[in-house]
């Protein structure tokens, strides 16, 4: 069986080798391209000037290729909206926190073979092992996956991958990706014909994998941008360099991704939100105060008059008044209401709309109006795990079309046989219903794995001589060892042990679906 390192492709990952930035030696074509900036010139302009034009702007701007400010606006509507950030994060969060199970290839109704299974040890080897730089802005696996859903909100995202030769216990040397960071939108661009790639000003920089021959020669040193771009789409860009970045490109629905971004119908209720916001805490400065009134008479000289509208004014923070003689001062109280306010209304329009785009339901909202049904809530909790999966999806095809086959094609030198995650809600055991479930499974004669038994009911595994408790007569624990345990169906494989189905991997598959 071919083995990591037995191809020519990792050979010439390793040729010409300089030091990476994780410690191991990789070729410079799997050196690092861009370099990350701690700033980045702003383009937008000051909050309080983003009105409904200049919205409409931006968003049709987009269309034309301007994705750098668009992007800076769903930027600024993350950043100054509580509710879209708790909305993307609760997303993100649930979607890491999803038990991501890496599964070997195999034929339907067949095991895996040893060939996928070794493959699937590989990657997986690869991706827990990610080691990103303490002090710097980089990702390991989890933080690759929540920083590939900028895309869910954004519509784009794109990461670069840092690569490694890594030692690894059993497996030899392997070239494994050490971190991923993200990449700002200023070092991209879109093509006429819809195709994203790196700026060419970065793309054309001597050493670079997609300059010229001559130019290939030089050394290779990390692109540097100045400015930001806000020209229409140019009519080429740089291809992205092999198995160095992972794009994500997201599209809420159809037509160009650049006008698919999901955030794009709240970028006016987010500019709503914000005038509402000002707007009542000006109502909050006069909200309950008495209407003050005075009548002077018509032959009062103009300074006087300038005079009583001033002590009026100052009158709603101090409690004395001073006016001339002749002038009635009537203080009117205002009428009680419902305490609502349309401001307050409109700001409420807009945490829903934000819920229901983000989220596909207002749970924290409606449900609390209508008296905290419980089969209402169930519902939306329903809507919220599709949005959840949905985004979960997204990413998992992203590691899987793109950074899998990476690590396949340096080690092995092909992608056959290719391993791939299906990241699933973790299951919540009920451990008086597993319990009285094997109770009767057990009962009625079934043959059940000892190591998953005393797992699933969470039970150390008694040592040989150990004392014991209980009965030993129909525990599996107690069959003698001339009965052995059946081996597993292979329709069992890749089949999580810890859930309810019974099932457990194939023989070797346990080590080769660890989640990283």
């Amino acid at each position: 069986m071919r083995k990591p390192g037995d191809n020519e492709q990792r050979a010439e990952a390793i040729d010409g080798r300089e030091a990476g930035a994780g410690g191991g030696d990789i070729s410079r074509s799997l050196s690092k391209i861009l370099r990350p900036q701690a700033a980045y010139r702003w383009l937008l302009p000051q909050l309080a000037a983003i009105k409904p034009q200049y919205i409409e702007m931006v968003l049709r701007g987009a269309l034309a290729g301007s994705h750098v400010q668009a992007w800076e606006l769903f930027d600024l509507m993350e950043d100054t909206s509580p509710r879209i950030m708790k909305n993307l994060n609760e997303v993100k969060r649930a979607v890491v926190g999803l038990d991501w199970q890496l599964y070997p290839w195999q034929e339907e109704n067949r095991a895996p073979s040893e060939r996928a299974l070794a493959k699937a040890r590989v990657v997986s080897s690869a991706l827990r092992g990610m080691r990103p730089d303490p002090a710097a802005d980089e990702n390991d696996f989890s933080g690759t996956i929540y920083d590939l859903l900028d895309a869910w909100g954004k519509g784009q995202s794109v990461l670069e991958v840092d690569w490694e030769a890594r030692e690894v216990a059993g497996l030899g040397s392997i070239l494994a990706p050490r971190a991923s960071y993200w990449v700002h939108p200023t070092c991209v661009s879109w093509d006429m014909q819809g195709r994203l790639g790196l700026r060419l000003e970065i793309a054309d920089r001597p050493g670079f994998a997609g300059a010229t021959a001559r130019q290939g020669q030089a050394k290779l040193t990390p692109g540097v941008w100045q400015t930001t771009s806000m020209q229409p789409r140019p009519s080429q860009v740089g291809e992205f360099p092999a198995h160095k970045f992972l794009i994500a490109i997201c599209k809420a629905k159809s037509g160009t991704a650049l006008g698919g971004a999901l955030l794009r119908p709240l970028a006016w209720w987010w500019c709503a939100a914000n005038f509402s916001g000002d707007w009542l805490m000006n109502l909050a400065e006069i909200f309950g105060v008495p209407f003050r009134w005075a009548n002077y008479p018509p032959s009062t000289p103009q300074a006087t008059i300038d005079s009583i509208c001033s002590v009026l004014k100052n009158m709603g923070t101090a409690t004395w008044a001073a006016f001339p003689v002749g002038t009635q001062v009537e203080l009117k109280e205002p009428a009680r209401g419902s305490g609502e306010s349309a401001q307050g209304d409109l700001l409420d329009r807009a945490e829903k709309q934000m819920d229901l785009l983000i989220l596909g339901q207002t749970l924290t909202t409606d449900v609390s109006k209508q008296g905290g049904s419980r089969a209402l809530g169930e519902v939306h909790a329903g809507v919220k795990d599709e949005v959840v999966r949905a985004a979960g999806d997204f990413s998992a095809r992203v590691i899987n079309t793109q950074l899998i086959p990476s690590i396949l094609r340096l080690n092995y030198g092909e992608t056959s046989e290719a391993p791939e995650f299906r990241p699933a809600p973790r299951a919540v055991a009920d451990p008086q219903a597993n319990a009285e479930r094997d109770a009767v499974l057990l009962a009625a004669g079934a043959v059940l794995p000892k190591n998953w038994f005393y797992k699933r009911h969470d039970i150390p595994v008694p040592e040989e001589g150990e004392e014991v408790v209980g009965g030993r007569s129909s525990h599996p624990s107690s069959r003698p060892e001339s009965q052995p345990l059946p081996p597993p169906s292979p329709d069992c494989v890749g089949i999580d042990p810890g859930d309810d189905k019974g099932g457990r991997p194939a023989a070797g598959a346990a080590e080769a679906s660890g989640s990283p």
